[in-house]
């Protein structure tokens, strides 16, 4: 079956090694760093057609684990070419993360296959990071599309020290926030399909410069992936921010940073907009500010006459709401939109608008 697939057989004896691993295989490619993820690929649909209509302790499934790293050659007792390395043994850290049919990549080879077409961004997408061995973290990619791959994630198997607390505090000491804009679109009012908007001006107040921001999504439903929600976020050049770390990837909770094309240094400025899709069947958002903001904007828009938003302030420890006096602006077109203004936001204040 490996023998048959076109990435494995076409290619040149002296680009490629292969070797036994007990249950598995090792195959290493010399040059074209694309042979690794076709191989997987190819394996999977054609397993997909073996197993068709067989019991299932007939059923062959198998998990890879794929990594591009140093590596070297190597002549074994039996007079045999080997291959060993860092390269070879993330792989396997890599592949024993998964489970049956999983595809899994580290960060190096993942981003450096989506820069090289839309194809890839389609079926690799980014799940959360793991723990290996003598404390190393990474962010790991699953690759799944039709008959191939596993679209569930991965268990978290070793566990993992959540940096996110970590990341918060530092950002509430080194950044404010002028100001922030959150945009409420409502795309389909049965569905509650609602398209958000979240735009960040930013600044820098300490020496050190600013990489990289953490977002947090809370959502009503169950979203496997991170990509389930459809995330863009990019800067106020409009640069995309490659996501560099996924610290929770729960059902109903995502957590993530993504990072800056350039740094933001002390005393400068910038913005950065998230914009992601999620059903809301529940009726209610809620912002939650971890640092000061001098201007908080807060807008929804809707088809007449289908919801009534109403904006509260809300007390997280006691869970009371009181109605907000902002009043608000309201403009109709196609849709109505409704746009508070609120100044001066404490951190730990929180406003919930509810429909």
């Amino acid at each position: 079956m490996l023998t048959d697939c076109d990435a494995y057989k076409n290619t040149p004896q002296q680009e490629m090694i292969s070797f036994p691993t007990g249950d598995g295989m090792c195959i290493g490619f010399t040059k074209d760093p694309e042979l690794p993820i076709l191989l997987a690929i190819q394996i999977h649909q054609k397993l997909y057609q073996y197993n068709k209509g067989k019991i299932p302790n007939e059923l062959i499934q198998v998990r890879i684990g794929i990594h591009s790293g140093n590596c070297f050659y190597f002549t074994d007792i039996q007079e045999r070419k080997n291959v060993w390395g860092p390269g070879v043994i993330i792989a396997k850290r890599v592949m024993d993360i998964g489970n049956a049919n999983h595809i899994l990549l580290t960060s190096r080879i993942a981003e450096d296959l989506c820069e090289l077409s839309d194809e890839y961004r389609q079926i690799i997408k980014p799940v959360q990071d793991y723990a290996f061995k003598h404390g190393i973290v990474s962010l790991i990619y699953s690759v799944f599309g039709k008959n191939f791959g596993n679209s569930t994630p991965p268990p978290q198997s070793l566990p993992i020290k959540s940096i996110s607390l970590v990341e918060a505090k530092k950002l509430q000491n080194s950044a404010l926030y002028p100001s922030i804009s959150v945009s409420l679109d409502i795309v389909d009012v049965k569905k509650m399909l609602v398209h958000h908007k979240r735009t960040y001006q930013i600044k820098n107040i300490v020496d050190s410069p600013i990489q990289y921001v953490l977002h947090g999504i809370g959502t009503d439903v169950e979203k496997q992936m991170l990509s389930d929600l459809n995330v863009k976020t990019y800067d106020d050049s409009g640069n995309m921010m490659k996501i560099s770390s996924i610290t929770i990837n729960e059902p109903f909770t995502k957590e993530f940073s993504t990072t800056f094309e350039k740094s933001i240094n002390k005393g400068q400025q910038r913005s950065y907009t998230l914009e992601y899709d999620v059903a809301e069947p529940e009726r209610f958002f809620e912002n939650n500010f971890a640092v000061e903001c001098d201007k908080f904007t807060l807008s929804i828009s809707y088809p007449d006459n289908t919801i009534s938003p109403k904006l509260y302030d809300l007390n997280q420890e006691t869970e009371v709401k009181t109605k907000n006096k902002t009043v608000p602006q309201i403009s109709k077109n196609k849709k109505t939109t409704i746009i508070w203004t609120l100044k001066n936001l404490t951190k730990g204040q929180t406003i919930r608008l509810e429909c």
